[in-house]
């Protein structure tokens, strides 16, 4: 017996439907049986969301056999076998003054009414065997359909095609003519339309494979993989951006550049999905299959302050399932996340299976609990160009050499270093002060070392130190204080603070009871805005600060305005105020010294290298020799200009956002979420797949590889069919199954399922992406002219029968990228960093970055959509205008709208202007030929007759206008001619046809 099969009988087994076939022994026939399994599908698809188990509307319970024999407060649903006496009927059709079922939704079909009178006809039996659903059972190759009309076929998608529509009794279009063929072919391939020229080429171009040609140039077009990458983005939740408040700026682009050019290059599907899924898990991974990764990194991710850290990771989590489900599978999976699915037979244990493959992730925090501001992250690498590894390294080699040559290699240098640490020792001028006593309002201290004094106990908000000593009689000119480190301080100290700062707002000196005033004070480091002079100004705005360089011990000398001579021993009383507006920043460790030295300032020598002078630390003291002495200047200059270039080399180095996982010590696990609440974990599981869906290969412990490479297994029902249904969907505007983010039982069924199973069985062949799409252009089905009967419209409104070519209006970026191609002003360029182009002010606003909106110059602002730089927060206005998505979770298929904003954008964007002066220009000569051309830009077809009379009429009454309007004029080309070109071309933009493809 078959995994299906156990698991289908199991259910089976489970639910009441094994019971109630005890007591309804006689076998059912397979029509009825047939019947049976309808009905219980209708009610599934459109009833239970009101009439299901938990607490059923009216009491009427249709999820189960029992619930529907049974009924509800308003009694028995049905009479067996007397279809117009039974309840049910009455209130699907809306009967008797009562509301028609389901409440609120779309009623069901004639059919699917009809099967249920039927049902009941038959007895209304409810015990056949759940049937699984068919997106569940494995693909097998269908034969071909035989046909009438076999010369019209192509390929053998026609078959089954022409196959339904001889079955309707209809006949498929005529071909459509080569202007209109070019034109579709080209968007659908890369997204641009053809030239005039090329049109031209194709028209004139007799072979009898002319057609096949043109897909094959195509095919190989570099902008093949920017037209395909653009259905990619969208499903990755491509943006620029991490989302949520701060929405602030992420480097995501160089994944872009890896999807163009995998599309590009043709990589197998199954490759391409593994390395997308698991590139890191990959033996010896290179750079670009880390980078494949980036899909998963395309999350978001909340980097609020106080967002905590592992609840931000489980929902990061929980889109990775939701997205791989639906991207790969067709399915609603993260309808489990909470509860059991309610129509597909998903469990929630299934989701938190799939969720343990993700949950292993590699993730960082940063930040800090004490201020409440830590933010998760996840790895990024560095993705040089060829270019700069080959620059970096000629860099490090000559910086290498330039520190070589910067030592003491000569008697000269040896000799002037010996001098210079004779000068250097500057301690017999400092006297060391024994302090009596120190006080403060909270702190309190004990005596260290070398004279030091240490703060310990509680750090107050703001402090003055008191210092009490007895001087001996002396000369006094000068008072340091040193500000030390100690391991037990925050940072090393010398301060306090978090970071291992202090704020000295003031010092206030008095020697014998009398105030000495202090000036000139100096110190060996200043924090930017809070430098030594200010240490004696007393603004808790202001003062002395060392950040920048916490960690290291420093100095702050301050000379008497006088100086003293002391006969006698004489009492010392020092105020150290620390009343700056940065609460707790307080000094940590400290030693005060004074001195007879005539102008006392702070030394020049940093404090780390004075304590080098006393421990004899050649070592130290070599080194801060060379990077001062004047003798090696010019090597020092060198040196750090190639510091500085490497700097600035490795600044321009992009980064790539990748997964990483932690090491595993055993099998990937994670807990079921009760309700799906991150708090409350349930059940503990281990990673694998959907119970309904083939097993993994991997016995044991499964990692993401294993997942990515069950995705595209021969034996996964789903995954070729969900892909070559989003390639259909692409090309024919709506996929053969139309809901192609849900493949369950809620989804449309296919329109032609055998089609589809055909296209699945031979895309596993070779999970070739261009073949496939080589397949569906070059078939007669889609060559078909688009136009119409009034009759076949309103029998086939939605084209379901493909019985015409496929017309819908063009995606948001396509007539972007459009317009702009039929302008020439558009930039070619493929890859790189996103950019801007214009849009109308006040769209953006970033109130926490202070970024703007700046509209990206030579040429940039012209690049094709794709490449338009994606706010989550705030889209792209033109795009979104379009139907275009906020890319804050995953989306397979956009919505078509049509609404007065499309046409106001269209007509007076900014960016669209541009396009109508470009095209305007190039309409040169006299205006009926420069009509003709700038409507074979915009439409790849010649205009007839009266289309040119009419835009020539406009053209006149404009120029007329702007004759009389020179101002006016200006704004739009200059003169009154180019003005009135500017503005027809801007009617040829937007002309139906041109944001259509036909």
């Amino acid at each position: 017996m078959s995994r299906v099969t156990t698991l289908v009988t199991a259910a089976f087994a489970a639910t009441p439907f094994a019971l109630l076939a005890l007591q309804q022994p006689a076998k059912l026939a397979p029509l009825d049986a047939q019947r049976a399994t309808e009905v219980r599908t209708t009610f599934k698809a459109h009833c239970v969301t009101c009439h299901g188990t938990d607490n059923p509307a009216a009491g009427l319970d249709l999820s189960t056999a029992a619930g529907i024999q049974k009924g509800g407060v308003s009694g028995p649903l049905f009479l067996a076998g007397k279809p117009a006496e039974s309840l049910l009927l009455a209130r699907l059709k809306g009967e008797h003054g009562k509301a028609r079922m389901p409440l609120g939704m779309t009623a069901l079909t004639a059919k699917q009414i009809e099967t249920i009178s039927q049902w009941i006809t038959s007895g209304a039996r409810t015990d056949a065997p759940d049937k699984l659903h068919w997106a569940y059972v494995k693909p097998v190759r269908p034969a071909l359909p035989k046909v009438s009309d076999a010369p019209w076929v192509k390929n053998p998608i026609d078959n089954f095609v022409l196959a339904k529509l001889e079955k309707e009794k209809l006949k498929p279009a005529p071909e459509a003519n080569k202007a209109t063929l070019i034109r579709r072919v080209s968007l659908d391939l890369i997204g641009l339309p053809p030239t005039v020229e090329e049109v031209a080429a194709f028209q004139a171009d007799k072979r009898p494979d002319a057609y096949e040609k043109l897909v094959d140039r195509l095919l190989e077009s570099p902008h093949y993989g920017e037209r395909q990458a653009r259905i990619w983005l969208d499903m990755a939740r491509y943006a620029d951006t991490d989302g949520y408040e701060k929405d602030l700026g992420r480097t995501a682009w160089v994944w872009r550049d890896w999807l163009i050019k995998a599309l590009n290059k043709n990589m197998p599907f199954d490759q391409f999905t593994i390395e997308q899924i698991a590139g890191d898990q990959l033996p010896s991974p290179t750079i670009d299959q880390l980078v494949a990764t980036g899909f998963h990194r395309n999350t978001m991710m909340n980097l609020e302050g106080g967002v905590d850290p592992d609840e931000q990771h489980f929902n990061v989590v929980i889109d990775r399932v939701s997205t791989t489900s639906t991207v790969w599978l067709g399915s609603t999976l993260q309808c489990a996340r909470c509860h059991d699915h309610k129509y597909d037979p998903l469990s929630q244990k299934d989701f938190y299976k799939m969720a343990a493959f993700f949950a292993n992730s590699n993730t960082y925090p940063k930040g800090t609990f004490q201020t409440a501001d830590i933010t998760l992250h996840e790895p990024n690498i560095a993705v040089p160009t060829p270019e700069q590894i080959k620059r970096k390294g000629a860099l490090k080699l000559a910086l290498t050499h330039a520190q070589k040559s910067a030592k003491i290699s000569s008697p000269q240098l040896r000799a002037a270093y010996e001098e210079w640490k004779q000068k250097a020792d500057t301690s017999a001028e400092w006297k060391p002060l024994a302090s009596t006593l120190v006080t403060a309002d909270q702190a309190i201290f004990r005596s260290a070392d070398n004279f030091a004094v240490q703060a310990i106990g509680e750090n107050a908000r703001q402090e003055s130190y008191k210092i009490k000593t007895t001087l001996e009689p002396q000369r006094l000119t000068g008072l340091r204080i040193e500000l030390l480190t100690d391991p037990s301080l925050p940072s090393k100290g010398p301060g306090r603070s978090q970071n291992g700062n202090f704020v000295i707002t003031n010092v206030l000196l008095n020697v014998d009871g009398n105030p000495v005033k202090l000036v000139g004070a100096t110190a060996d480091f200043s924090q930017k805005l809070f430098s030594a002079p200010e240490a004696l100004l007393g603004d808790p705005k202001k003062g002395w600060a060392i950040d920048g360089q916490t960690g290291q011990s420093h100095e702050i000398v301050f000379q008497l305005a006088e100086p003293l001579d002391l006969k006698q021993a004489t009492e010392l009383n020092l105020i150290i105020e620390q009343k700056s507006v940065h609460s707790f920043h307080n000094v940590g460790r400290f030693r005060l010294s004074t001195t007879a030295a005539k102008g006392p300032v702070a030394s020049t020598i940093p404090m780390v290298i004075r304590l080098a002078l006393s421990s004899k630390d050649e070592a130290a003291l070599e080194k801060y020799f060379l990077e001062t002495t004047p003798l090696l200047a010019d090597q020092r200059t060198k040196v750090e200009d190639l510091k500085k270039e490497l700097s600035t080399l490795e600044a321009q180095i992009p980064t790539a956002m990748i997964m990483r996982d932690k090491p595993a010590k055993g099998a990937l696990t994670t807990h079921v979420r009760e309700r799906g609440e991150f708090l409350t974990k349930g059940e503990l599981v281990m990673a694998g797949t959907p119970e309904v869906m083939p097993a993994l290969a991997t016995k044991g412990n499964a990692k993401r590889l294993d997942l990515a490479k069950w995705l595209v297994s021969r034996d996964n029902p789903l995954t070729a069919r969900v892909q070559v249904n989003r390639s259909w969907e692409t090309i024919f505007g709506t996929g053969v199954v139309s809901t192609s983010e849900d493949f369950g039982t809620q989804s449309s069924p296919p329109t032609h399922p055998e089609l589809l199973d055909w296209l699945a069985t031979e895309f596993m062949l070779d999970w070739d992406m261009k073949r496939l799409n080589r397949l569906l252009v070059t078939s007669a089905t889609y060559r078909q002219s688009s136009k119409a009967s009034q009759a076949l419209l309103a029998r086939d409104p939605a084209n379901a029968l493909l019985a015409r070519g496929p017309r819908f209006r063009l995606e948001a970026e396509t007539i972007r990228d459009t317009v702009l191609a039929a302008s020439g002003l558009l930039t070619r360029k493929i890859g790189g960093p996103s950019v801007y182009p214009f849009q109308p002010d006040g769209v953006w606003d970033t109130p926490y970055s202070g970024e703007a909106w700046k509209p990206s110059k030579d040429g940039d602002q012209y690049r094709r959509g794709i490449y338009t730089y994606w706010k989550r927060t705030a889209p792209y206005a033109g795009f979104m205008a379009m139907d275009a998505t906020s890319r804050e979770e995953c989306s397979v298929r956009r919505t078509r709208t049509n609404t007065p904003l499309q046409a106001l954008a269209m007509l007076n964007d900014q960016g669209m202007f541009d396009a109508a002066r470009g095209l305007g220009v190039k309409m040169k000569g006299p205006i009926r030929g420069a009509i003709a051309y700038g409507f074979k830009a915009c439409t790849a077809r010649t205009p007839t007759k009266a289309e040119v009379d009419r835009i020539e009429k406009l053209y006149a009454t404009l120029r007329l206008r702007y004759t009389k309007q020179l101002d006016e004029a200006k704004k739009l080309g200059g003169t009154p001619d180019a003005a009135a070109r500017t503005m027809i071309a801007n009617v040829l933009l937007n002309l139906d046809e041109t944001v259509t493809k036909g």
